[in-house]
């Protein structure tokens, strides 16, 4: 049994620290591309230090709630973590929409959604739909992509 304030404090610094993370990142993009990753970065870590504080009363007051802590969940929660870490990792070496389109449905596999033609339609759709966005509407070039270089796009 462990404490759900503790666990909830805990992760609430995690994901804050990651956001500063973001927001010193984002803060190095030059002039107006900033902005939105400035913004969503800013305000995460914003919701992580309201997080981290309500869990640091909680706990202060001893009115954490005990947690039983089951072994399957734990495994389906790394699972997730390490999936977003390689996701990560794979969009800056294969890129956006390749990573994307492998990614997805992998993941919703693995938590238990078993209809896999709807995952691939839903994320080639959202590829689809980014690449006419950026690349079409906006005509703003996107980065090396392995699956855009395949397709001769």
């Amino acid at each position: 049994m462990a404490n759900r304030a503790a666990i909830e404090l805990a992760t609430a610094l995690g994901v804050g620290a990651i956001s500063v993370l973001g927001v010193i990142e984002a803060a190095g993009y030059r002039g107006a591309s900033s902005y939105m990753p400035l913004a969503v970065t800013g305000f995460a870590a914003a919701l992580s230090a309201v997080w981290a504080t309500q869990s640091a009363l909680a706990l202060s007051r001893g009115t954490g709630v005990r947690v039983t802590l089951d072994r399957g969940l734990l495994l389906r929660f790394a699972i997730i973590v390490a999936a977003v870490i390689g996701y990560v990792l794979a969009v800056t070496y294969v890129g956006f929409f390749t990573a994307t389109l492998i990614m997805v449905p992998g993941l919703s596999f693995l938590i238990g959604y078993r209809n896999l033609p709807v995952a691939l339609i839903t994320s080639a759709g959202f590829c689809v739909v980014l690449y006419g966005v950026f690349r079409l509407l906006l005509s703003i070039p996107l980065p090396p992509e392995t699956l855009l270089q395949a397709l001769g796009l």
